[in-house]
């Protein structure tokens, strides 16, 4: 059972978001009891023609939906009627979980998680989720630290250093020293992945944090998959991805 409410920011710029068919919510309604999803709950937003059904596993998805305030409506024979107030974000996808009581009583708060379409797209809530070693970074994250290049984003992160000067600007390094080809280097040089393509960008200043949607940063031989790499590496999501 879950309670309290949560909003995660998760807002994609005008661009993005001209390119996003509306915004979209999509959540699970489960017994208030057991925690066992509901199947055949009518949802549907109130002052609209959007109606669906939860299928067997309790979920629902309702798209496109109109940014804004709406109030989300959950009906079932065997229980409660329920209300929820909702703030769509634009071009956003709203994650809900809607727990049914099957008496009329006060209900616990609708858990709400706003996500990046295009993070989501990309799996990085997915990695988050899976609990890989590694700093994640989304756009309010980025944005609440007001970085003035996007090297400035790395100082403080564990396991790693930003080095100033050189006719390279900036330069991220990790505090590990394998397969050095220039042993004078602070330290081993992670491999940067830009929107899924290995990129050879000596600093990362060349490009602006406001076009960034999203960070992924793993030490050493952490990272899953094809980004794998033993000096670690770096992902960086843009906001209008540039490999499609």
């Amino acid at each position: 059972m879950m309670s309290g409410l949560m909003a995660v920011t998760g807002r994609v710029d005008a661009q993005e978001g001209r390119r996003a068919i509306g915004s979209a919510i999509r959540g699970r309604v489960v017994d208030e009891r057991s925690g066992r999803p509901v199947s055949g709950v009518v949802m549907s937003l109130e002052g609209t023609d959007i109606l669906v059904v939860t299928d067997d596993r309790g979920q629902f998805r309702m798209d496109p939906v109109a940014p804004g305030p709406h109030v989300l409506i959950a009906a079932h024979v065997a229980y409660a009627v329920r209300t929820d107030s909702l703030l769509v974000p634009a071009a956003a996808l709203l994650e809900v979980a809607v727990p049914l009581a099957t008496e009329a009583i006060e209900l616990e708060e609708l858990v709400v998680e706003v996500r990046s379409p295009v993070l989501e797209r990309r799996g990085f809530y997915d990695r988050e989720r899976q609990g890989y070693r590694g700093t994640f970074l989304d756009r309010s994250e980025i944005e609440a630290r007001n970085p003035e290049t996007v090297t400035s984003l790395f100082r403080n992160m564990p396991g790693l250093r930003v080095v100033y000067g050189g006719i390279y600007g900036a330069r991220v390094f990790m505090n590990q020293r394998v397969r050095l080809l220039d042993e004078n280097l602070p330290g081993c040089e992670p491999q940067l992945w830009l929107d899924g393509v290995r990129a050879a960008m000596v600093t990362y200043d060349l490009m602006r944090a406001e076009e960034i949607e999203g960070i992924e940063v793993y030490p050493g031989a952490s990272a899953p998959g094809k980004f794998n790499d033993i000096c670690g590496t770096v992902l960086i999501w843009t906001r209008v991805p540039i490999n499609r």
